[in-house]
């Protein structure tokens, strides 16, 4: 019931988006029918693409096929390769994943590992390596680091491709690039947690009960520190979602970003619209999803919940 009370909420959210991502993208300056028909074309011959792409109508009513082609997809055409953009968005959309989901993947489980070692050796060489390479991967630009790792790995190197997405090991660069952020902050927010829970009661009350070192370290105190790694986490995926123009352009991965670019370029608006509406919807199912993870680590957030209405039955 919780989870469908948070979908009621997100409708509304979902419908002020698709309101600003129509009205917005059209009122970018520029004629997508006089852009598809060319500098030759005569002013019928635009006025013909304008009336066939449906430019002529109202706004009201190119709102209404807007929304007519979110249940509908064959309404919702690209003006530059006639397709349906579900096609567009279904072909770019797995390659986009696999960055954003290895790079999260990457990062949380080297930030997490690396987060207790330092909490464990708090000051010791490895805490200071660590500690190095997390404020230089914070720091850092994305594309200042592909860029590097093009010229290092793929250049002199000539371990792995620089650009595309044809193999598996077209992504591996741009996954490190983009796991370096995320395992950052995550190495850093672990390891500050962990010191901070480490003299509590409850975990010397686990080590009365004769509970190994690393199981109470696992078991209990890392645990609570997930807490507020999961809600970095969620902002990180969405962060390398919307942050995807930047890291497919770099390494000349054919994703959504990249769709969006040409799509700009173009004046493609459906493309544009129908993209910010899906982005915006899974960034809510993200946010969903991070909830449900914290409840499920701290059962004190769900009894919240519930007392203010959301966890309900």
């Amino acid at each position: 019931m919780y989870v469908l009370r948070r979908l009621l909420v997100a409708v509304p959210t979902l419908f002020a988006v698709s309101i600003l991502a129509f009205w917005f993208v059209d009122m970018i300056p520029g004629d997508p029918a006089a852009q598809l028909a060319g500098n030759m074309a005569s002013d019928e011959e635009i006025a013909a693409i304008r009336g066939h792409l449906g430019l002529d109508r109202s706004p009201i009513a190119r709102y209404g096929l807007f929304l007519k082609g979110i249940v509908d997809p064959e309404i919702a055409v690209s003006y530059r390769t006639s397709r349906p953009v579900v096609q567009e968005i279904g072909e770019r959309l797995p390659k986009t994943l696999i960055v954003a989901v290895g790079g999260l993947v990457l990062g949380v489980v080297f930030g997490v590992v690396t987060g207790v070692i330092c909490a464990l050796r708090q000051g010791g060489w490895f805490d200071a390596i660590v500690t190095t390479i997390t404020l230089a991967g914070i720091s850092m630009p994305i594309y200042w680091l592909g860029l590097l790792c093009i010229w290092l790995f793929a250049v002199e190197l000539r371990w792995l491709p620089a650009a595309g997405a044809t193999t598996p090991w077209h992504f591996v660069l741009p996954v490190v690039v983009v796991a370096t952020r995320p395992a950052a902050l995550f190495s850093r927010l672990v390891t500050a947690n962990l010191l901070e829970v480490m003299g509590k009661d409850y975990l010397d009350t686990a080590r009365s009960k004769g509970l190994s070192e690393t199981r109470v370290i696992v078991r209990h105190a890392l645990r609570n520190s997930l807490v507020a790694a999961v809600s970095v986490a969620g902002v990180q995926f969405g962060g390398m979602l919307g942050g995807s123009v930047v890291t497919e352009t770099v390494f000349g991965i054919p994703g959504l970003g990249r769709l969006l670019v040409e799509a700009v370029g173009s004046s493609d608006y459906p493309v544009i619209q129908y993209c910010v509406l899906m982005f915006a919807a899974v960034f809510i199912v993200i946010n969903l999803a991070v909830d449900l993870i914290g409840q499920w680590l701290d059962p004190r957030t769900h009894e919240k919940s519930a007392a203010t209405g959301y966890g309900r039955p």
